[in-house]
């Protein structure tokens, strides 16, 4: 699992509809966003460096944009 940052107006536009999601989660949670102590970094790639770079890393991986700004990668290691 893994962030990206957006670089075109669609990654804007699917990473604007996480927010009201967001916000309703750190409501659940009593308004925290992240459990305390827990180390993140700022993506250093964009949606398609990330695309781009696994898909050479890693052939025949799954790559799933997911909701609140994350992705999932899924990997079988050849036999």
């Amino acid at each position: 699992m893994g962030l990206a940052h957006d670089r075109t107006l669609l990654d804007r536009l699917i990473s604007a509809c996480a927010v009201p999601v967001n916000l309703l989660a750190a409501r659940r949670h009593g308004g925290e966003r992240s459990p305390a102590g827990m180390p993140v970094a700022d993506p250093i790639m964009n949606w398609r460096e990330v695309r781009r770079a696994t898909a050479h890393l890693l052939p025949g991986r799954r790559y799933r944009r997911r909701l609140l700004w994350r992705y999932t990668l899924t990997w079988d290691k050849p036999t």
